[in-house]
């Protein structure tokens, strides 16, 4: 009786959760991005210089 009980009891609330994430109106809409993504910017001279010595290659 008891494994009935806690069985109907966990599937109630499953089915409880399940109609209440369906009935939320946010689910029937798609927004467009706010932002277009950024385009990458070139390094500053100063990063370059660092990137390329810390490759191995320097600036004399």
């Amino acid at each position: 009786m008891i494994d009935y009980f806690a069985l109907g009891l966990t599937h109630a609330l499953i089915v409880i959760a399940l109609l209440r994430i369906f009935a939320r109106t946010e689910l029937d809409r798609e927004e467009a991005p706010v932002d277009p993504p950024a385009e990458p910017t070139r390094p500053a001279p100063q990063e370059a210089r660092r990137r390329r010595r810390r490759k191995g290659g320097g600036d004399a």
